[in-house]
């Protein structure tokens, strides 16, 4: 997951020098920026298919090939057209990450333990950008962007050689006569699948905005240079991983003392949301100090979202419905990354500025917040689906 964002964020960190030497507009860059969740958007669903019915190691294998080679590739393009081709490419192979993630945690973690477990996956993804901000900045300022790419490239292909080796072998799906599979039709018509797509669609907005826009906003309109972006850039994703960790902790502990478990996740998530959204429009502070503080501290109410946003999902979905259930709430979900990035490189191209970006993504967060604390009201989970399909079947 580490090694996933940080090559999902390459484009993001590189785009200040990229943009002037290919003479990208912020509409253009903006388009860019997007791309990479057009596809990474429309393959969730087939991907969470694919992992609930054939062995995760080699399907994340897979995909972890796919995704090195577009990131190594990028290398070699020198026009809009081949960066567009490399990200939809890069797309398609990192849309395995979280429904395979989903299953393999979901078979083998009790209820009680999910919560830390996610935390550390989610770790990889705070802790991804983080180190992609910071070095990939300085790999930037060293080799220039095409080596940035390069580098990142050869290191996700060399990771495969230890997940093969080490990766989990007792995943293996069992034959379907022998295994119970939840229907489309019964897992769509879940409320509380929903409800997960419109709490994911909210805050993913607030996400990929940070994700895809934070470096060109510290340096473009707080004045930093790319070695100062490369540090300040990379804290609020550091941030969010500590408080990650924190609320997967605390939600897990709850439960362990017999509290319910769906409740407890979605309070976790509607505070964190909810907390971010009046938080994060404070980096607008004139002061850049008091604006930094203010941002950090709404990536430090995400981080306690983010620790319980699977676990949830998990919980409700259980092992045979894990992998299809995070593959349409990412289908869906991500369809905000390709709003956000397109939208905040329209704002800032007519308004010259960052505000009206930073309070949509807060109002995006409310919405979010509103989508799981309405939608996601009852502890129904896969053993439900289970009934309803066996009633249903003739």
């Amino acid at each position: 997951m580490c090694i996933s964002f940080f090559d999902r964020g390459n484009l993001a960190v590189a785009a200040p020098v990229i943009a002037p030497e290919l003479n990208l507009s912020p509409w253009s860059l903006g388009l860019l920026l997007s791309a990479f969740f057009w596809t990474y958007s429309i393959c969730q669903i087939g991907a969470g298919w694919l992992v609930d019915r054939v062995e995760v190691r080699v399907v994340y294998a897979a995909a972890f090939l796919i995704w090195s080679f577009a990131t190594l590739s990028t290398a070699l393009v020198s026009s809009f057209a081949g960066f567009l081709c490399m990200r939809l490419l890069l797309g398609v192979g990192e849309s395995v990450t979280y429904p395979a993630t989903s299953h393999i945690l979901a078979a083998t973690f009790p209820e009680e333990r999910r919560g830390l477990a996610n935390s550390l996956i989610d770790l990889g993804a705070r802790i991804g950008p983080a180190l992609g901000t910071l070095c990939g900045a300085l790999l930037v300022l060293k080799t220039g962007w095409r080596g940035l790419f390069v580098i990142t490239g050869i290191g996700g292909l060399i990771w495969l050689i230890p997940w093969l080796l080490w990766s989990p072998r007792s995943l293996a799906i069992e034959a379907p006569q022998k295994r119970f599979t939840v229907g489309w039709k019964s897992l769509l018509a879940r409320r509380e699948v929903w409800g997960t797509v419109g709490g994911l669609c909210g805050a993913n907005y607030a996400w990929y905005f940070l994700l895809s826009w934070l470096p060109s906003y510290l340096i473009h309109e707080r004045g930093f240079s790319l070695g100062s972006m490369a540090v300040w850039g990379a804290m609020p994703y550091l941030i969010m991983a500590v408080s990650s960790i924190g609320g997967g902790v605390l939600a897990d502990r709850l439960i362990a003392r017999g509290h319910s478990p769906v409740p407890v996740r979605k309070g976790f998530l509607v505070a964190g949301l909810i907390a971010t959204a009046i938080l994060l429009p404070t980096a607008l502070f004139s002061s850049v100090g008091w604006a930094l503080t203010g941002l950090l501290a709404s990536c430090l109410a995400f981080g306690f979202y983010a620790s319980n946003l699977f676990a949830l999902t998990q919980t409700l979905a259980g092992p045979e419905a894990a992998g299809r259930w995070t593959g349409v709430q990412n289908a869906s979900g991500n369809l905000a990354g390709i709003a956000s990035s397109i939208l905040t490189g329209w704002l800032v191209a007519k308004t010259g500025q960052f505000a009206i970006a930073f309070v949509a993504a807060g109002m995006a967060c409310l919405l979010g917040a509103a989508s799981f604390f309405f939608l996601v009201r009852s502890p129904h989970n896969v053993q439900t689906l289970r009934r309803e399909q066996s009633n249903s079947e003739p």
